[in-house]
């Protein structure tokens, strides 16, 4: 079926298997609750993106996830392999038609600008790869209008230069590439200070409302 794709890649909430980083400076059930705060926030701010939209989880049963979705969207589990293997199997479930454009999220941004989300699929109609890199050294996005068996091969998942690897391996493919503007992921105590500063400011100012975040920072 043709038309825009997103999947999101999650983990189910769980005393001591998510936001492990953010560990002493929140107690594992205290990580535990801001990711479920995260996770409802982001699900909240995606309904409306113009995507069919697939939810890819690991780390158990899906049970946790279901009452934080505004709608029934799919629930798929990832398989077992590195986050490159298991994105290639996301890509592989998404691009399963004809004039099918794809794109793949994580969860650790529940602020997220939805405009970079619209911006990649829209750069998708005349690229072959969007990349969205994350602050530290990452990326928060990664789009494709089509199979790419290899790009997500070999890549070192964790170090700092993950961006610049992946951009190397486009390269090496001979493909096309759209690069969006830089974001950040909430993953240790120093980006969940600038998250809860963010926040406080939109209090004040205006701008993107994370209710459920909000709750537990404040």
């Amino acid at each position: 079926m043709a038309g825009n794709k997103l999947g999101i890649f999650v983990r189910v909430p769980a005393a001591g298997a998510v936001k492990t980083r953010l560990l002493p400076a929140l107690s594992p059930e205290g990580a535990s609750e801001l990711y479920t705060a995260f996770l409802g926030d982001l699900f909240e701010r995606l309904h409306p993106v113009k995507a069919a939209l697939t939810v890819f989880y690991g780390g158990g049963s899906p049970a946790g996830l279901e009452p934080l979705l505004p709608r029934p969207w799919p629930l798929v589990p990832q398989p077992e392999g590195s986050l490159g293997e298991r994105m290639n199997a996301a890509f592989d479930h998404l691009l399963s038609g004809p004039g099918v454009r794809a794109v793949l999220i994580g969860s650790d941004s529940p602020d997220l600008p939805l405009i970079h989300i619209r911006h990649a699929f829209q750069r998708l109609k005349h690229r072959d790869v969007v990349l969205g890199p994350a602050l530290d050294g990452g990326f928060y996005l990664i789009g494709l209008r089509a199979r790419a068996p290899g790009l997500l091969e070999g890549i070192a998942w964790g170090d700092r230069t993950v961006f610049a690897q992946t951009i190397e391996a486009v390269a090496r493919q001979a493909l096309t590439l759209s690069v969006l503007p830089p974001w950040y992921d909430v993953d240790d105590p120093q980006s969940l200070d600038l998250l809860r500063a963010l926040c406080a400011g939109r209090r004040l100012a205006g701008g993107v409302r994370l209710p459920r975040t909000e709750r537990i920072l404040f």
